[in-house]
């Protein structure tokens, strides 16, 4: 009897590990919501990378290097990890801050989404 309870026990703590493990996933595999992202990049972005992305914000002229321009060959290039990685992190040698203790993964992503309709992507 003690031995079924305890083999009933580890199943169900099975089942709720693959479904919640399941629901953590598909928290992940949303799609990025632009409206969010067009929010944070006006909120965090805007001044120095411009309201096109073109590197030409209120704060450019000032800064050297210039920021990146986002609509630029080279920035539609990049995959989405290397992109992520810059906005988590950051640039060194740049004014370019990171943003991991400011927006989460998700938020991150949404801004990312939304850089990339700036340049038609």
């Amino acid at each position: 009897m003690i031995r079924r309870a305890g083999i009933i026990v580890v199943l169900v703590a099975a089942g709720l590990a693959v479904w919640f493990g399941d629901a953590a996933g598909q928290r992940l595999k949303q799609k990025p919501d632009l409206d969010a992202g067009e929010r944070i990049y006006k909120q965090n972005c805007i001044n120095c990378h411009g309201p096109s992305g073109k590197g030409d914000g209120a704060a450019a002229e000032k800064l050297n290097p210039k920021p990146a321009d986002l609509t630029s060959p080279a920035t539609r290039a990049q995959k989405d990890a290397e992109l992520l990685e810059v906005i988590k992190f950051g640039r060194p040698g740049t004014a370019m801050p990171g943003w991991m203790s400011e927006i989460d993964e998700r938020e991150m992503r949404d801004v990312l989404a939304y850089i990339r309709t700036l340049s038609g992507q």
